[in-house]
């Protein structure tokens, strides 16, 4: 191994070309990072500082000459932006075409480009290549992906810092970054420690996620097994596709929880699970284990997404949704796991699983019971489903967590409470009534802000409501069912204390449309006394008996 400094000029010059590797995380500096680097070197400079260290650049030299970037490829990355956008701002034919060379050779006697100086990851090569390194404007993409908005963005971010220099600074800029800037390069030639490298870099604390070591290990496993690499980068580039780099890591902390086959809710370390599953399940096999993990990441999307045809289950899956909490989805996930392997389940089964595990979970959200608790239905699903139990004992199972007769008297407490979890709860179930009352052909979406709604206000002022209401009735109607419904926009503050007829009003806002059914039936009420709020009430709670008890 051998580390020395090293000006940027030695690093982006003849004889020297780079790649990302395939197990290397993608391009995920932000706009904040970029800016932060070109305005830390601007401020160097401008102090006439002698050197500007960025840290260290630490590669691999294959065989071929060309080295593999195994730690550095943000900062190397970004700094090839800045010079692309000094290329493309300063006037000087000399200083344009020195730069060019610097991070997009071509031949003199031919006048071709040849490959960039660094070598992005596939997905990303073309807009690099022609967008940001040609100009050519056909490559900027319809639909950036997460990785190319960053590209894209961090390269207005440079222009807009630089643009308002004049030529002169930007040519001190440019000479000042070649020349007085600076990194520790350090290289090894031995390929195999590639992967050594990057878990030594992860021991010291910096942030790869679970992804990046997941990824790392089955390229490490792929040279070990001789399994194709191609492959692997190709299987592997889908499942960022498919889920978007940023949410692989809640992916796969859901799925190896879906995998659970014990009761145990102590997770072992996820790459450990995996690593483990490579092993043992799929021979060492990385394409085996991508190819599960990608049917999976199809089902987690297709739950996510809502994409079932069942317009029940749908209703279902939306209010699971709806409750902002994810700790369902690993049974459902290994439910339609199974069913992809599992030639007795239909998807029949599936809508009828849904329903029951909504029941049997939703009674526990109504009974607040905590995480653990709730728990406790779930990991049940989750052993029966992953030990391959015959499907009516996998709803027998869940149906023995269910309490009809204790859903049915906590419909009778206070159900709203400041938590979020519980707002939540609220929102879902009163969503819920909404959509039953529609048309059963279509499901009606919601967009904006939606509040809850208090129709005999939690604080109230007005003569109106303590005519109507003693102390001790406000205190027990306020927060129950019958008194919550509600409201799109502004009209829930608009709406504050005021007694009802003006209530009403603010309801029927906007060309006196309303935009739940929920909250529609309360504007065709006179009074809101005592008599029409606990009428109400009763009406609500009948309708999640008849929803949500299981017998």
């Amino acid at each position: 191994m051998e580390a020395k400094e090293s000006k940027l000029l030695d690093i982006f010059t003849e004889g020297k070309k780079y790649f990302i590797p395939k197990y290397q995380r993608p391009y995920s500096w932000t706009k904040d990072n970029a800016e932060q680097l070109i305005e830390d070197i601007f401020n160097s400079f401008s102090a006439n500082e002698k050197e500007y260290f960025i840290g260290s650049l630490i590669c691999i030299k294959n065989d071929d000459g060309i080295f593999e970037v195994v730690d550095g490829q943000q900062r190397l990355t970004t700094i090839s932006l800045i010079l692309a956008q000094l290329h493309n701002l300063i006037d000087d034919v000399n200083i344009k075409n020195d730069l060019m060379k610097r991070i997009f050779p071509y031949d003199v006697y031919d006048g071709e480009h040849e490959e960039p100086r660094l070598k992005v990851r596939s997905n990303e090569l073309l807009l690099y290549t022609n967008y940001i390194l040609k100009g050519d404007t056909k490559y900027y993409p319809e639909n950036p992906t997460v990785v190319e908005s960053a590209f894209l963005e961090n390269f207005v971010v440079i222009e807009e810092f630089l643009k308002d220099k004049d030529q002169i600074a930007l040519k001190k800029i440019a000479q000042f970054i070649l020349k007085n800037v600076l990194v520790v390069f350090v290289q090894t030639e031995n390929f195999a420690s590639s992967f050594r490298l990057f878990n030594v870099l992860n021991s010291r604390g910096l942030p790869l996620t679970t992804a990046d070591l997941l990824k790392n290990r089955l390229f490490e496993s792929a040279e070990t097994v001789g399994a194709n690499v191609e492959t692997v980068e190709h299987q592997w580039a889908k499942f960022e596709a498919l889920l978007g780099i940023d949410k692989i890591d809640k992916f796969l902390t859901i799925h190896a929880i879906s995998e659970k086959k014990d009761r145990d809710r102590v997770l072992v370390k996820i790459l450990d699970a995996f690593s483990d599953n490579l092993a043992n399940k799929y021979q060492g096999n990385p394409i085996n284990l991508l190819n599960s993990l990608l049917k999976s990441a199809e089902n987690y999307q297709k739950i996510k997404e809502n994409d079932f045809f069942d317009h029940q289950t749908r209703l279902n899956i939306l209010t699971l949704l709806e409750l902002k909490s994810d700790e369902w989805i690993p049974a459902v996930l290994a439910f339609r796991n199974r069913l992809v392997n599992d030639k007795n389940l239909t998807e029949q089964d599936f809508d009828k699983f849904i329903s029951v595990f909504l029941k049997v979970y939703i009674q526990s959200c109504f009974r607040k019971e905590i995480k653990s608790q709730r728990e406790m239905m779930i990991y049940t699903a989750l052993v029966s489903i992953n030990n391959d139990v015959d499907f009516p004992e996998v709803i027998e199972k869940i149906i023995a967590h269910a309490n009809d007769d204790e859903f049915k008297k906590n419909l009778d407490e206070p159900f709203y409470e400041p938590k979020s979890l519980q707002v939540a709860l609220v929102k879902a179930t009163l969503l819920r009534i909404d959509r039953e009352m529609q048309d059963s052909s279509v499901i009606k979406s919601y967009s904006g802000n939606i509040t809850i709604e208090h129709v005999l206000p939690q604080r109230p002022t007005h003569d109106y409501w303590f005519s109507r209401f003693n102390q001790a009735d406000h205190q027990h109607w306020v927060h129950l069912l019958g008194n919550l419904t509600l409201l799109g926009g502004t009209k829930n503050a608009e709406s504050q204390n005021f007694d009802f007829e003006r209530k009403k009003q603010i309801y029927m806002k906007s060309d006196t449309r309303v935009s739940f059914d929920i909250t529609k039936d309360i504007c065709n009420v006179d009074d809101w006394d005592m008599d029409n709020l606990m009428k109400r009430h009763n009406d609500l709670k009948n309708k999640l008996v008849n929803m949500w008890c299981v017998c």
